[in-house]
């Protein structure tokens, strides 16, 4: 019985494979991975996500959403996953801009949440805009967060 289920998870894993090849050959993969990084079915979107971290190209594309992800505690684990796969893929200043938007109205555990995923993926100069833009805040709490953060990374921003 218990060889039976793990050849059957093998032939299982052995099919998505496959799949996930098939569906990265596929002409409209982009718009495919894009509607399913943003879809609210956690199914879909959690397959998108493992998708992206091994075909990682639709990341440098998928920023908004996937920095979206980044402050949501249950879909920030894979969205980094994902932004890390492409770390070198994407634009310091593209991600920059992202994270800066996304802090507009951001509140401290809004900083805490992008400040842990740009440090996740090494991203120096996104972090250091991160900081300066914390020490123009009217929040007391978001301006020690950037004083933290500035210490802590001190000798890797830019």
């Amino acid at each position: 019985m218990a060889w039976e289920k793990w050849d059957a998870l093998v032939a299982a894993e052995t099919e998505i494979a496959r799949l996930r090849v098939d569906v990265n050959q596929l002409p409209m993969r982009a718009e495919v991975i894009e509607r399913a990084v943003k879809c609210t079915a956690p199914w879909e979107r959690s397959t998108a996500l493992t998708f992206l971290q091994d075909f990682p190209e639709e990341v440098p594309r998928l920023l908004e959403p996937l920095v979206d992800l980044c402050l949501s505690s249950r879909w920030a684990p894979s969205a980094r996953e994902a932004l890390w796969s492409a770390r070198y893929d994407i634009d310091a200043q593209v991600l920059g801009d992202v994270v800066l938007r996304y802090l507009a109205d951001g509140d401290v555990e809004d900083y805490r949440l992008l400040a842990d995923t740009l440090t996740y993926i090494e991203a120096w100069p996104a972090l250091g805009e991160l900081i300066a833009q914390a020490g123009r805040s009217d929040d007391a709490e978001v301006r020690e967060i950037g004083e933290e953060l500035a210490r802590s990374y001190r000798g890797l921003l830019p």
